[in-house]
């Protein structure tokens, strides 16, 4: 059941600093709304530990029978338990490439891509998701991680992912670092 609403807040758990709407994007069709909330703190799956400022960003999706933006689902950082997502600020920056003029919600390449620039002490990553469309046409819609994007030269404080831009195709992708220093760099 798809939760249509005006207002989406991320205040869960006295958690009031997450900035959900830091960065926005929608695809092509129109389909697909994505918001970044880059500084939502997270539970680990322990449920007690807590990963400050790791991210998140929620997708909305289209309901053409009420005229709105309902919530398909929320995004977290992928993690292996470590500490590498505190300050990970995933969210930060996404594009939803398309390809095809044609594109509609069943269209099933879609992607979605997701930078993550505090990733292990500012090294920083970019997260590739694809639309997988379930085989009744809804019930199974999701988005799945499929790559993970890092750095060529590694090494703490690039923010790798700071931006990120896509071609409708999602077969280009550019993304830029600050980089040491203040030169920056996009690859």
């Amino acid at each position: 059941m798809l939760e249509t609403q005006s207002a989406v807040t991320t205040t869960a758990g006295n958690d009031n600093t997450g900035r959900l709407g830091e960065s926005l994007s929608i695809s092509t069709d129109e389909n697909f709304v994505v918001a970044g909330g880059p500084d939502t703190n997270s539970l680990g799956s322990d449920g007690s530990t807590r990963f400050l400022n790791s991210g998140l960003v929620k997708l909305f999706v289209w309901d053409p029978s009420t005229f709105k933006y309902g919530v398909l689902t929320t995004l977290r950082p992928p993690t292996d338990g470590s500490t590498l997502n505190e300050n990970a600020n995933f969210g930060w920056a996404h594009k939803i490439s398309e390809p095809g003029v044609s594109s509609v919600r069943t269209t099933p390449d879609k992607y979605l891509f997701v930078s993550a620039p505090g990733h292990d002490n500012d090294t920083g990553r970019v997260y590739m998701y694809t639309w997988g469309v379930g085989a009744d046409g809804s019930t199974y819609d999701r988005w799945t991680q499929d790559y993970t994007l890092e750095a060529p030269d590694g090494g703490s404080g690039q923010r790798f992912g700071h931006r990120v831009a896509a071609n409708d195709n999602g077969d280009i992708l550019a993304v830029s670092s600050l980089a040491p220093g203040s030169a920056g760099d996009v690859r």
